[in-house]
């Protein structure tokens, strides 16, 4: 087997390969030995002729005929020229084909330096002229006269350095990195595509090769590439396409309330944008939405301006929770508001009567408007209208609902669309009217005092403030101080001084169902 040397790595020293003739003994001897053979045979050859062309051979450093250097003759050579014909063919004109089952075409041709080998022309030259001047020149001599070939290996050195910044080269344009199970949204659907093998050059295996190959490979002019398939680490998603459908089915929806007309508005995260954030975990295989925040906000810009411009969206939370909402798979909430408006007064109106044609409480119209007074308005004056939702100020019930009809001296209470009880009530008085408008249960006070008027109402429930601090509210029939009960015949007709009143059984009832923000609606 041919020998092959590791080189150092920061020179090119040689180490000598093995062959079956030792190193040259020194030129005195050699020739000594030379001499006495050829005197052996001055018997049968003329000493003259035999003398010169030993002479001619050792001036002339010519190689033995029948000496070949693998597969190339080198007879009549002297070692410079054996040299130049080994460096030529081994070093300079040869080619090396990287090979492998996973390289198409032809492979990789490279140079046998690129793959760090060296034939040492000079040390091979040596050991092709060494033959009939070694310690047994008789041997090669007759082998040579009867024309026996005698052939010397070239000595061959292999540079890993070299090689392995090759074939690192070499891997930067042949890796291919595997590709995982990958879940795409085609035409309209999700498919799950599979994950693709990868690939990639062992540079270690390789080198190993190389070297241990080193003179097959020069011979043949191939080389073994290693490369090893890389399998990804996800091959196959299609499990997740039911959680995908599952997720997406979910709806993601925002609901307000509007309390001033009672109803409810619902708007669902169309399904295009639901595709955008869906996102998929490869690694844990989780199904999740990943929802950004200003996609949020920008839905519900346009949600909102779907509400025009009298009307706007409130009490909603924070973006962020919004995200988490709906990543949980549940509905947010929120609350319709009525924006302030503009009214132009007319000819013979008062502040009190547009405060009762609009339902909003005088001293909320007065705090709009800087500098108005009951005693400075006039007719053509513009005046800012608070949002009806100032009297609403508790987060609004929105299955319970009272109703007072005015002019009918009737509440009706409804839960869940559904009327509970209708009950006949006393309302204010011409001169101390009930205003009509949109309010809500405030305040609960078991047995509440009128100063003004001297009496108790039972049951009391505030649902607006006429003037700061002033409570009208519903209650029962109210107690004077000395005991009289007030207005029990007068249930049906107007007779209060602005509250509304009801039988005492039925107002303990209301007082126990209407929640603080159940919503009070009083019409004419």
């Amino acid at each position: 087997m041919q020998e092959v040397s590791r080189m150092p790595l920061t020179s090119h020293t040689t180490h000598s390969s093995t062959d079956r003739h030792p190193k040259a003994k020194p030129q005195g001897r050699v020739l000594t030995v030379l001499l006495l053979s050829l005197a052996a045979l001055a018997v049968i050859i003329p000493l003259s002729g035999f003398s010169l062309g030993v002479i001619l051979f050792e001036q002339n450093r010519w190689n033995l005929p029948g000496i070949f250097v693998y597969d190339q003759s080198v007879a009549w050579k002297n070692p410079e020229e054996t040299a130049a014909l080994v460096d030529r063919a081994w070093n300079e004109d040869r080619q090396v084909r990287l090979t492998s089952s996973a390289l198409p075409g032809e492979g990789l041709w490279v140079s046998p330096a690129d793959l760090g080998y060296w034939v040492d022309s000079q040390a091979t030259a040596q050991k092709a002229s060494a033959f009939g001047r070694s310690a047994a020149p008789f041997t090669d001599l007759q082998a040579a006269l009867t024309g026996e070939q005698q052939v010397v290996l070239p000595v061959i050195y292999f540079d890993e350095t070299l090689a392995r910044q090759t074939l690192d080269a070499v891997a930067d344009e042949l890796n291919i990195a595997p590709e995982n199970a990958r879940v795409v949204f085609q035409d309209g659907s999700w498919r799950a595509l599979p994950g693709s093998t990868g690939r990639r050059v062992d540079v270690d295996a390789t080198l190993q090769g190389l070297f241990e190959n080193a003179f097959t490979n020069l011979v043949a002019g191939s080389a073994l590439l290693v490369i090893q398939p890389v399998q990804p680490e996800i091959s196959d998603l299609s499990p997740l396409l039911d959680e995908i459908d599952a997720l997406l089915s979910q709806e993601l929806a925002l609901q307000a309330y509007d309390p001033i007309r009672d109803d409810s508005l619902t708007w669902s995260v169309p399904d295009e944008i639901k595709h955008e954030w869906l996102s998929i975990d490869a690694q844990s295989g989780a199904v999740s939405f990943a929802i950004p925040q200003k996609a949020i906000q920008k839905l519900v810009q346009d949600w909102e301006a779907d509400l025009g411009p009298d009307r706007s969206l409130a009490s909603l939370p924070e973006y962020s929770v919004i995200s988490k909402t709906w990543e949980q798979g549940e509905q947010v909430k929120g609350t319709i508001i009525h924006n302030p408006t503009h009214y132009q007064v007319v000819g013979g109106e008062s502040l009190w009567s547009i405060s009762l044609k609009l339902g909003m409480p005088m001293w909320h119209i007065l705090d709009a408007n800087p500098g108005l007074t009951t005693s400075n308005i006039a007719a053509g004056m513009t005046l800012t209208i608070p949002s009806q939702n100032v009297l609403l100020p508790l987060p609004p019930v929105e299955h319970k609902r009272i109703m007072i009809d005015i002019s009918d001296q009737r509440m009706t209470v409804y839960e869940n669309g559904q009327v509970r009880n209708t009950f006949i009530i006393s309302t204010g008085m011409s001169d101390s009217p009930t205003m009509p408008g949109i309010f809500q249960i405030q305040s609960h006070e078991i047995n509440a005092y009128a100063s003004n008027w001297d009496l108790y109402m039972p049951h009391f429930m505030g649902i607006y403030e006429a003037w700061p601090g002033f409570m009208n509210g519903i209650h029962g029939l109210p107690l004077l101080s000395n005991g009289q009960r007030l207005w029990a015949s007068s249930l049906g007709s107007p007779a209060s001084y602005g509250c509304i009143i009801l039988d005492l059984g039925a107002a303990e009832d209301l007082y126990t169902w209407a929640d603080p923000g159940v919503v009070v609606e009083i019409t004419r």
